[in-house]
Protein backbone atom coordinates (compact mmCIF):
# COMPACT_ATOMS: atom_id res chain seq x y z
CA UNK A 1 0.00 0.00 0.00
CA UNK A 2 1.42 3.38 -1.00
CA UNK A 3 2.32 5.79 1.78
CA UNK A 4 0.12 8.84 2.22
CA UNK A 5 1.63 12.11 1.04
CA UNK A 6 3.14 14.04 3.95
CA UNK A 7 0.92 17.02 3.19
CA UNK A 8 -2.19 14.93 3.99
CA UNK A 9 -1.06 13.80 7.44
CA UNK A 10 -1.69 17.10 9.31
CA UNK A 11 -5.20 17.26 7.90
CA UNK A 12 -5.96 13.68 8.90
CA UNK A 13 -4.60 14.24 12.39
CA UNK A 14 -6.68 17.40 12.77
CA UNK A 15 -9.80 15.55 11.61
CA UNK A 16 -9.16 12.77 14.14
CA UNK A 17 -8.62 15.28 16.95
CA UNK A 18 -11.79 17.16 16.07
CA UNK A 19 -13.77 13.91 15.98
CA UNK A 20 -12.41 12.92 19.39
CA UNK A 21 -13.24 16.34 20.83
CA UNK A 22 -16.76 16.18 19.40
CA UNK A 23 -17.28 12.74 20.95
CA UNK A 24 -16.00 13.94 24.33
CA UNK A 25 -18.40 16.88 24.23
CA UNK A 26 -21.29 14.42 24.00
CA UNK A 27 -20.35 12.68 27.26
CA UNK A 28 -22.26 13.62 30.42
CA UNK A 29 -21.05 12.34 33.77
CA UNK A 30 -23.87 10.89 35.88
CA UNK A 31 -22.81 11.14 39.52
CA UNK A 32 -24.27 9.63 42.68
CA UNK A 33 -23.14 8.31 46.03
CA UNK A 34 -23.00 4.54 46.46
CA UNK A 35 -26.51 3.50 47.46
CA UNK A 36 -27.39 -0.20 47.11
CA UNK A 37 -30.14 -0.77 44.53
CA UNK A 38 -30.20 2.96 43.76
CA UNK A 39 -26.69 3.71 42.49
CA UNK A 40 -24.55 0.58 42.46
CA UNK A 41 -20.81 0.41 41.95
CA UNK A 42 -19.37 -0.55 38.54
CA UNK A 43 -19.04 -4.30 38.22
CA UNK A 44 -22.11 -5.17 40.29
CA UNK A 45 -24.82 -7.33 38.75
CA UNK A 46 -27.05 -4.31 38.07
CA UNK A 47 -26.34 -0.58 37.77
CA UNK A 48 -29.06 0.47 40.21
CA UNK A 49 -32.47 2.04 39.74
CA UNK A 50 -31.40 5.67 39.41
CA UNK A 51 -28.37 4.91 37.23
CA UNK A 52 -30.64 3.07 34.78
CA UNK A 53 -33.16 5.92 34.72
CA UNK A 54 -30.58 8.69 34.52
CA UNK A 55 -28.51 6.95 31.84
CA UNK A 56 -31.57 6.37 29.67
CA UNK A 57 -32.64 10.02 29.96
CA UNK A 58 -29.16 11.19 28.94
CA UNK A 59 -29.10 8.80 25.96
CA UNK A 60 -32.56 9.89 24.81
CA UNK A 61 -31.40 13.50 24.97
CA UNK A 62 -28.65 12.63 22.49
CA UNK A 63 -25.66 12.26 24.83
CA UNK A 64 -23.52 9.46 26.24
CA UNK A 65 -23.75 8.79 30.00
CA UNK A 66 -20.65 8.01 32.04
CA UNK A 67 -21.38 6.82 35.58
CA UNK A 68 -19.29 8.06 38.49
CA UNK A 69 -19.97 6.79 42.00
CA UNK A 70 -18.70 9.33 44.53
CA UNK A 71 -19.40 10.29 48.16
CA UNK A 72 -22.09 12.99 48.14
CA UNK A 73 -19.81 15.84 49.15
CA UNK A 74 -17.30 15.09 46.40
CA UNK A 75 -20.03 14.53 43.80
CA UNK A 76 -21.63 17.86 44.68
CA UNK A 77 -18.35 19.75 44.33
CA UNK A 78 -17.62 18.16 40.95
CA UNK A 79 -21.09 18.82 39.56
CA UNK A 80 -21.07 22.45 40.69
CA UNK A 81 -17.71 23.08 39.02
CA UNK A 82 -18.20 21.25 35.72
CA UNK A 83 -20.29 21.95 32.59
CA UNK A 84 -20.85 18.29 31.67
CA UNK A 85 -21.93 16.58 34.89
CA UNK A 86 -25.24 15.89 36.61
CA UNK A 87 -26.13 14.38 39.96
CA UNK A 88 -29.12 12.09 40.53
CA UNK A 89 -31.25 10.94 43.48
CA UNK A 90 -30.57 14.36 44.95
CA UNK A 91 -32.78 16.21 47.43
CA UNK A 92 -33.64 19.86 46.85
CA UNK A 93 -32.85 21.35 50.25
CA UNK A 94 -32.70 25.06 51.16
CA UNK A 95 -28.92 24.87 51.50
CA UNK A 96 -28.55 23.50 47.95
CA UNK A 97 -31.23 25.56 46.19
CA UNK A 98 -29.07 28.33 44.72
CA UNK A 99 -26.04 26.14 43.98
CA UNK A 100 -27.64 23.85 41.38
CA UNK A 101 -29.74 23.87 38.24
CA UNK A 102 -32.72 21.65 39.07
CA UNK A 103 -33.43 19.59 35.96
CA UNK A 104 -36.27 17.22 36.84
CA UNK A 105 -37.88 15.22 39.64
CA UNK A 106 -37.00 11.53 39.46
CA UNK A 107 -39.01 10.05 42.35
CA UNK A 108 -40.19 10.48 45.94
CA UNK A 109 -38.32 8.82 48.81
CA UNK A 110 -39.80 7.95 52.21
CA UNK A 111 -37.60 8.38 55.29
CA UNK A 112 -38.05 6.52 58.56
CA UNK A 113 -36.14 5.61 61.70
CA UNK A 114 -34.54 2.19 61.96
CA UNK A 115 -33.81 0.40 65.24
CA UNK A 116 -31.56 -2.58 65.85
CA UNK A 117 -33.10 -6.00 65.36
CA UNK A 118 -35.05 -7.18 68.39
CA UNK A 119 -35.83 -3.69 69.68
CA UNK A 120 -38.99 -1.59 69.62
CA UNK A 121 -39.63 0.57 66.54
CA UNK A 122 -39.03 4.33 66.54
CA UNK A 123 -42.09 5.86 64.93
CA UNK A 124 -41.45 9.51 65.79
CA UNK A 125 -38.57 11.92 66.14
CA UNK A 126 -39.28 12.14 69.87
CA UNK A 127 -38.90 8.37 70.25
CA UNK A 128 -35.65 8.45 68.29
CA UNK A 129 -34.25 11.20 70.52
CA UNK A 130 -35.21 9.24 73.62
CA UNK A 131 -33.35 6.19 72.27
CA UNK A 132 -30.01 8.02 72.02
CA UNK A 133 -27.90 9.34 69.18
CA UNK A 134 -29.49 9.44 65.72
CA UNK A 135 -27.38 8.06 62.89
CA UNK A 136 -27.42 9.75 59.47
CA UNK A 137 -25.47 8.90 56.33
CA UNK A 138 -22.76 11.48 55.63
CA UNK A 139 -24.01 14.10 53.18
CA UNK A 140 -27.63 12.95 53.42
CA UNK A 141 -30.48 15.40 52.92
CA UNK A 142 -31.86 14.01 56.19
CA UNK A 143 -29.42 16.36 57.92
CA UNK A 144 -31.34 19.32 56.51
CA UNK A 145 -34.67 17.90 57.69
CA UNK A 146 -33.31 17.30 61.19
CA UNK A 147 -31.92 20.84 61.31
CA UNK A 148 -35.37 22.17 60.35
CA UNK A 149 -36.78 20.24 63.32
CA UNK A 150 -34.34 22.05 65.59
CA UNK A 151 -32.10 19.05 66.29
CA UNK A 152 -28.61 19.97 67.48
CA UNK A 153 -25.77 18.33 65.54
CA UNK A 154 -24.44 16.98 68.85
CA UNK A 155 -27.42 14.60 68.90
CA UNK A 156 -26.32 13.11 65.57
CA UNK A 157 -23.70 10.66 64.36
CA UNK A 158 -22.64 10.68 60.71
CA UNK A 159 -20.89 8.03 58.64
CA UNK A 160 -21.36 5.86 55.55
CA UNK A 161 -24.09 3.21 55.49
CA UNK A 162 -22.00 0.13 56.40
CA UNK A 163 -20.56 1.87 59.45
CA UNK A 164 -24.02 3.12 60.44
CA UNK A 165 -25.35 -0.45 60.31
CA UNK A 166 -22.55 -1.70 62.55
CA UNK A 167 -23.04 1.16 65.01
CA UNK A 168 -26.79 0.53 65.21
CA UNK A 169 -26.26 -3.19 65.81
CA UNK A 170 -23.68 -2.47 68.52
CA UNK A 171 -25.94 0.06 70.26
CA UNK A 172 -23.58 2.99 69.64
CA UNK A 173 -26.52 4.86 68.08
CA UNK A 174 -30.13 4.52 69.15
CA UNK A 175 -31.62 4.78 65.66
CA UNK A 176 -30.78 5.50 62.04
CA UNK A 177 -32.74 7.88 59.80
CA UNK A 178 -32.83 6.77 56.17
CA UNK A 179 -34.67 4.98 53.36
CA UNK A 180 -35.66 1.31 53.34
CA UNK A 181 -34.42 0.61 49.83
CA UNK A 182 -30.85 1.42 50.80
CA UNK A 183 -30.48 0.72 54.53
CA UNK A 184 -32.28 -2.64 54.85
CA UNK A 185 -29.92 -4.48 52.53
CA UNK A 186 -26.81 -2.86 54.02
CA UNK A 187 -27.88 -3.74 57.57
CA UNK A 188 -28.58 -7.33 56.56
CA UNK A 189 -25.27 -7.55 54.73
CA UNK A 190 -23.32 -6.22 57.71
CA UNK A 191 -25.18 -7.98 60.55
CA UNK A 192 -26.98 -10.99 59.05
CA UNK A 193 -30.38 -9.77 60.25
CA UNK A 194 -32.91 -7.10 59.31
CA UNK A 195 -33.42 -3.86 61.26
CA UNK A 196 -36.71 -2.82 62.81
CA UNK A 197 -38.45 -0.21 60.66
CA UNK A 198 -40.54 2.61 62.07
CA UNK A 199 -43.31 4.52 60.34
CA UNK A 200 -42.53 7.07 57.63
CA UNK A 201 -41.66 10.40 59.29
CA UNK A 202 -41.28 12.46 56.12
CA UNK A 203 -41.02 12.15 52.35
CA UNK A 204 -38.68 13.98 50.01
CA UNK A 205 -38.64 14.48 46.25
CA UNK A 206 -35.44 13.37 44.56
CA UNK A 207 -34.06 15.28 41.59
CA UNK A 208 -31.55 15.19 38.79
CA UNK A 209 -29.53 18.40 39.04
CA UNK A 210 -26.50 20.10 37.50
CA UNK A 211 -24.19 22.97 38.30
CA UNK A 212 -24.68 26.53 36.97
CA UNK A 213 -22.23 25.97 34.06
CA UNK A 214 -24.30 23.12 32.63
CA UNK A 215 -26.00 24.27 29.37
CA UNK A 216 -29.64 25.21 29.87
CA UNK A 217 -30.68 23.69 26.53
CA UNK A 218 -29.07 20.36 27.44
CA UNK A 219 -30.85 20.40 30.80
CA UNK A 220 -34.15 21.03 29.00
CA UNK A 221 -33.54 18.12 26.61
CA UNK A 222 -32.81 15.76 29.50
CA UNK A 223 -35.89 16.97 31.40
CA UNK A 224 -38.06 16.40 28.32
CA UNK A 225 -36.60 12.92 27.85
CA UNK A 226 -37.28 12.00 31.47
CA UNK A 227 -40.85 13.28 31.19
CA UNK A 228 -41.42 11.06 28.13
CA UNK A 229 -39.97 8.10 30.02
CA UNK A 230 -42.49 8.66 32.82
CA UNK A 231 -45.39 8.94 30.36
CA UNK A 232 -44.32 5.73 28.59
CA UNK A 233 -44.10 3.81 31.87
CA UNK A 234 -40.34 3.25 31.58
CA UNK A 235 -39.60 4.78 35.00
CA UNK A 236 -42.28 2.69 36.73
CA UNK A 237 -40.93 -0.46 35.07
CA UNK A 238 -37.41 0.19 36.32
CA UNK A 239 -38.63 0.98 39.85
CA UNK A 240 -40.73 -2.19 39.88
CA UNK A 241 -37.67 -4.20 38.85
CA UNK A 242 -35.86 -2.92 41.94
CA UNK A 243 -38.81 -3.56 44.25
CA UNK A 244 -40.24 -0.03 44.45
Amino acid sequence: MAALPHRLLPGLLLTACLAQAAESSRVIDLECDYLPNICNRPGESSPGMMIEIGSEAIRRAGFMPRTKIRPWNRAMREVIDRPNAVIIYFARTPEREALFRWIAITNTTDFRFFSKDGSAPCNTLQQALAAGLIGVRSGSSALSWLAQQGIDSRRLEQSQLPEMAKMLKAGRIGSFLGASITFRSIYQQETGTLPVEGKVVYSSQSWMASGPRFPADTAARIAAALNRMKQEGFVDQVMHKYGR
